[in-house]
């Protein structure tokens, strides 16, 4: 086990006091209610249907589900068989998700869109109105002869810790909540890791507010720990990073090595690159923070 060192205790210090500021001060202003789904919760053909209700009101506002796909059919002629799997997710009566119309096959469809965290979600947002909606779904389509044709879509399909921008009416109020969750590359299994809204009517939210209790009003910066040894290199990071991205870039600027972060606990090897001084590029798509690296 790496012993930190006594400038990064003192960090350590400075962020939880901070942190712990800040959460007191969001108890104080509490307006997103925040829901960490621990453990996370995993949807499959077999679990069935999961039912997220947002302000706990015996109402679920959205259905989340995954469907085996297996069967065979004709179209002009052509005997074909099929076979996959779709995540989707069924909307109640007054609600609707952040989206577009689809494009090419899919053109009539209406596809969500899967933000990223701190993306706002509100009445600016462009919000479709079926009752059903496609995560996503893989399939391949076997026509004999003519050759097999795999169908991927869905803009959640292989995406780790995505948004689902959702708004909900209630009478003449609206509100504005987020689930964060993970759709896997053959459409079997969603993986919902948390869920909020805001409860003020009529107000913004940004995807993944309130699950880190204030953690995005920290520098990136602060939240990261970098610390090399010849052979790999050790990154800490706070809950809200995980899934963040580290790249190693050569001195020349060349980006050589990209991996995400799994954990707040991360170990890199250096595994492929050459002796010399890197830089270590810790990114959440909006921040980012930079330690150079000796390689041996």
């Amino acid at each position: 086990m790496k012993t930190l060192s006594s400038t990064n205790k003192t960090r350590l210090k400075q962020y939880t006091a901070v942190a712990g500021a800040l959460v007191a001060q969001s108890n104080l202003n509490a307006q997103v209610v925040a829901t960490d789904l621990n453990p996370d919760v995993v949807v499959d053909s077999l679990s069935g249907p999961y039912s997220l209700d947002f302000n706990n009101d015996a109402n679920p506002e959205l259905n989340f589900f995954v469907q085996h796909l297996s069967g065979a059919s004709s179209t002009q002629g052509v005997q074909f068989t099929y076979e996959g799997a779709i995540a989707g997710v069924q909307l109640s009566t007054g609600v609707s998700v952040v989206g577009a119309a689809g494009t090419g096959s899919s053109s009539s469809s209406f596809q969500i869109s899967a933000l990223n965290n701190g993306d706002p979600i509100s009445a600016a947002g462009n919000f479709g109105t079926s009752s059903n909606a496609t995560l996503g779904l893989d399939a391949l389509v076997d026509a004999g002869a003519l050759g097999q044709f795999p169908i991927q879509q869905g803009n959640f399909l292989n995406q780790s810790n995505k948004f689902i921008g959702a708004k909900l009416t209630a009478g003449a109020n609206t509100y504005y909540g987020w689930v964060e969750l993970s759709v896997n590359a053959n459409a079997s299994q969603i993986t919902l890791h948390g869920f909020g809204y805001q409860s003020t009517a009529n107000s913004q939210i940004l995807a993944g507010e309130g699950a880190n209790s204030g953690l995005d009003m920290i520098s990136l910066a602060d939240k990261v720990t970098i610390v090399g040894t010849p052979e790999h290199v050790s990154i800490n990071v706070t809950p809200d990073l995980i899934g963040a991205n580290v790249s190693f870039v050569s001195m020349s600027g060349q980006t050589l090595k990209t991996e995400k972060l799994n954990d707040v606990n991360n170990t890199v090897s250096f595994d492929a690159l050459s002796t010399g001084i890197y830089q270590v590029v810790v990114s959440n798509g909006i921040e980012k923070t930079t330690q150079r690296v000796y390689v041996k």
